[in-house]
Order: C-alpha cells, then sequence, then structure tokens
C-alpha cells in the first residue's frame, strides 16, 4: 500500500531531525517556565477571586443596613406590619451583615481593614436601637393593634410617659424624626465612609498583587530568551515531544470521537489543537441545535414559558398527587385584538405569563395552553391552599387591570382542582369546569373545587371584587 502523503506526517518528521538537539533543553526549561506562569497566574487569579468575595461581602453588609433603613422607615410611614416582618427576617434570617462580615473575617482577620468593617457593623447595631424605638412609637398610632404579633424588640421597647401622652400625629411626627433626623444620618454615613475605607484598602492589596506578578512575568520572559539561546543543543528531545504532541492525541481523539465526547484542547500541538477546537465546535453545536429543538417544543415561542406539550409532560404527576392545577383565560381577549391589533395582545400575553411566574413558586409550572389560555401546576398544593390561590389570582387581576404600562386594561378568569383522584384527563375536566362556571357569571373571578368528585356542589366561586372586600 502506498503512503498518503497528504497527513503530513513526512513534514513533522523531517521537522523531528532538523530540530530535535534544540527540543531537548527547550522542552525540559520551556515546560519550567510554563508552569510557573501558570502558577502566577492561578495566584494573581486567586488574589482576584478574594477581592471580589471580599467587595461583595463588604457590598452586602452596606445592603443590608440600607434594606433594614428602608424597610423601618416603610413602616413608620405605612403603619403595615409586613415591613416589620421583613426587617426581621432580615435581622435575624438573611443576617447579611453577619455572614458578610465572616467571610472577610477568613481574609482580614486582625488587620485594620477587618476592624473597621467591625465598627461598622456594631454602628449598625446602634442604629438598630433608634428604629427599634421608632417602630414601637408608630404602634402606638395604630388602632385595634395586637401588639403580641410584633417582635419583643419592638413591642417591649419602653417608651416614656411623655411620649405615651402624645396625640396620635404627634406620636407619628416623632416616630418619623427618629429615622430620618441628623442623629440617624450620620449613623448612616459613619457606616458607608468606614465600608468605603475597606474597599479602598482591597483595591490597594489587589494593584501590589499586579505589580507582584508583572514582575514575575518579565522575569519569565528573560527566561525564555535565555532558553532560546540554549535551546541550540537541545534539539534530541524533539522526536519525543513530537510523540507526546501529536501521536499520542491523536490516539486519544479517536477514542473520544468514538464515544461521542469532547476532544481537550489543551493538549498537542498547534495542528491538533486546531482540530480539536473545530471539532469541539461542532459537537456542541450540533448539541445545542438538539436542545433548542427540545426546548422548543416544549416552550411558548411568545412568552418563554412551557407549551401545551410542556403541560402534557407534567399533568400525570400533578393529577396523582397532592397538587393543584389552575386554569387561566384571559376575558374578553378577542375584542383586544380586534381593537388593538395583535401587537397589543401579544404584549399583553407577555404581560400576563410574566404576573403568572411571578406570583407563583418558581418551581411550579407555568403553561401557555392556547391563544388566550394558561395554566399553572402547583406543587405540594391541597385544599387549604384555596385561600392564597385566590389572593394570587385578585393580584394579577388588580395588575392587569391598570393601564399605567399603556396597555389596555384586561381582566382573568380562572379555575382551580387538586389533584389526588383521578386521570390526568379528571383533573383537567374539573379545572376546566371551574373555569367556565366563572366565564358563565362574567368573567374576573376565580372557582375553586374544593373536592374531587365530578358533582358541581363542592366548588365555590368568588369574583375578585369580594376577595378585595
Amino acid at each position: 500500500m502506498k503512503k498518503d502523503k497528504t497527513t503530513g506526517g513526512v513534514r513533522l518528521r523531517i521537522m523531528n531531525y532538523v530540530t530535535g538537539g534544540l527540543a531537548v533543553g527547550l522542552a525540559v526549561l520551556m515546560l519550567t517556565t510554563t508552569f510557573l506562569a501558570v502558577d502566577g497566574y492561578y495566584d494573581l487569579q486567586d488574589t482576584t477571586d478574594v477581592f471580589i468575595e471580599c467587595r461583595e461581602s463588604a457590598n452586602e453588609i452596606q445592603k443590608a443596613s440600607d434594606y433594614l433603613t428602608e424597610h423601618v422607615r416603610y413602616f413608620v410611614g405605612s403603619g403595615m406590619k409586613q415591613y416589620v416582618d421583613l426587617y426581621f427576617r432580615e435581622a435575624k434570617e438573611t443576617r447579611r451583615r453577619e455572614k458578610g462580615l465572616e467571610t472577610l473575617g477568613k481574609f482580614f482577620a486582625d488587620t485594620e481593614l477587618y476592624e473597621d468593617l467591625k465598627q461598622a457593623v456594631e454602628r449598625s447595631y446602634s442604629l438598630m436601637d433608634l428604629e427599634y424605638h421608632a417602630m414601637r412609637l408608630r404602634l402606638e398610632t395604630i388602632d385595634g393593634v395586637d401588639f403580641s404579633e410584633y417582635p419583643a424588640e419592638v413591642r417591649d421597647y419602653p417608651l416614656s410617659d411623655e411620649e405615651r401622652g402624645w396625640d396620635v400625629p404627634k406620636q407619628m411626627d416623632e416616630s418619623r424624626k427618629l429615622v430620618y433626623d441628623e442623629e440617624y444620618e450620620a449613623y448612616k454615613s459613619g457606616i458607608l465612609a468606614e465600608i468605603n475605607s475597606c474597599l479602598a484598602g482591597l483595591e490597594n492589596k489587589l494593584k501590589e498583587q499586579r505589580a507582584h506578578q508583572t514582575e514575575q512575568v518579565h522575569v519569565l520572559i528573560v527566561l525564555e530568551r535565555v532558553l532560546i539561546v540554549l535551546a541550540a543543543t537541545t534539539v534530541a528531545l524533539l522526536v519525543t515531544l513530537t510523540s507526546f504532541m501529536v501521536f499520542h492525541p491523536l490516539i486519544r481523539a479517536e477514542q473520544l470521537i468514538r464515544s461521542e465526547k469532547l476532544i481537550p484542547e489543551e493538549r498537542g500541538a498547534y495542528e491538533f489543537r486546531f482540530f480539536a477546537s473545530t471539532y469541539n465546535r461542532m459537537f456542541e453545536a450540533s448539541k445545542e441545535s438538539k436542545e433548542r429543538l427540545a426546548f422548543k417544543a416544549s416552550h411558548d415561542y411568545l412568552t418563554g414559558i412551557f407549551n401545551r406539550s410542556g403541560l402534557d409532560r407534567y399533568l400525570d404527576r400533578a393529577a396523582a398527587g397532592r397538587n393543584a392545577l389552575v386554569l387561566v383565560d384571559l376575558d374578553g381577549f378577542k375584542g383586544v385584538n380586534d381593537t388593538y391589533g395583535h401587537d397589543v395582545g401579544d404584549k399583553i400575553l407577555k404581560k400576563l405569563s410574566g404576573k403568572l411566574s411571578s406570583s407563583f413558586r418558581s418551581d411550579d409550572r407555568i403553561c401557555r395552553i392556547g391563544g388566550d389560555e394558561f395554566a399553572v401546576i402547583m406543587w405540594n398544593a391541597g385544599v387549604e391552599s384555596s385561600d392564597m390561590i385566590r389572593e394570587k389570582i385578585a393580584l394579577i387581576n388588580s395588575e392587569m387591570r391598570e393601564s399605567s404600562d399603556d396597555l389596555p386594561p384586561v381582566s382573568i378568569s380562572a379555575g382551580v382542582a387538586f389533584g389526588g383522584e383521578g386521570t390526568r384527563r379528571d383533573l383537567f375536566r374539573r379545572a376546566d369546569r371551574e373555569l367556565y362556571r366563572v366565564k358563565r357569571a362574567g368573567g374576573c373571578g376565580i372557582s375553586v373545587r374544593d373536592g374531587s368528585l365530578p358533582d358541581e356542589d363542592d366548588a365555590e366561586f368568588v369574583s375578585d371584587d369580594e376577595i378585595d372586600k
């Protein structure tokens, strides 16, 4: 059999013979400098990672302090308990200040930067006493408030006889002053100044590290120049190097290609790496194409949520367990399309899909199953979730009826059924029957089937106006 001269093997062999002596020293010494360069790169990368992590931690401390300030001010302004709950969730559960300080302590314990941050956190703790005072004083202005529903830090905060004797407008005004006056802002400014000082120190540390790495690179460049001179006497190693850089990677590549796996691009000669890179791009392009096709098959092109096929994938599971199926339909959507055009209709569909996605949990399945029909599968949601579902639909209806985004106001109707008995078809039929009940009553509401039997006596229809009341 004649040798195939198009493979380029001869040219590599000639290169081995001519430059073999040079390759001996070049391979050994160049590998050494390469390893040193890699080590220097990793050192710089580690320093950068530490800097990023520490800066994020310091920023989290500031964000947590600002978060607490915002929510105590929200409560003082509105008197709504939900802001107190969010405030103490951050203070006792999320604890971004403490976590950020702990992260920084891993790298800067016993340093001046760390002490600055500790002082900033301690200032924020002192700041909380003013915030407790403001919240407690604001509670005095709320008629019929149940103090037992509030945390002890607020509930038990002592008020003076003078404060208790103030009238309601005076108490509200004084509670606002506590979180808006110059003393409060001075605390906040001190915290910000200390955190900025820490960040400046971190940036200086990174600059010093980069200067050190630059010096290392300079040394490596000088060493490589020396290697070029020394390589003239070390050519003999090139034969082995060629085998290592070309033949072994090719053998391994053949096995990987048969196994439909990626070829490592960091091994082999330039020609091989080019081949590996080209193959890997083709392989990944093919893989991505398959994934895109699979995504398009189960997702709606307009809204990006699951389509009817996506719903079918999960409906059996929903029907078999303690789950809920919510069918949603836009009221009068055809009239909207006829009046405003399909572009506006598409925007409304996107708006509704966004509201559904943000209102339900991230692991629930939001699907568009028809032109203006949507479905939501709620996992681990039994009959006791009925009120919560009603509230979600009412909130979405309220937001969809707003025209602040230049879209015409619309409303939705929803029917809810729960799994656990029957087939997927039974579950869908029950939810669809409840949706029809709402549509028949004029829309803009929700009907929940609290049982699983096919009779209609166990369903409860509630309009959104009734929920608002």
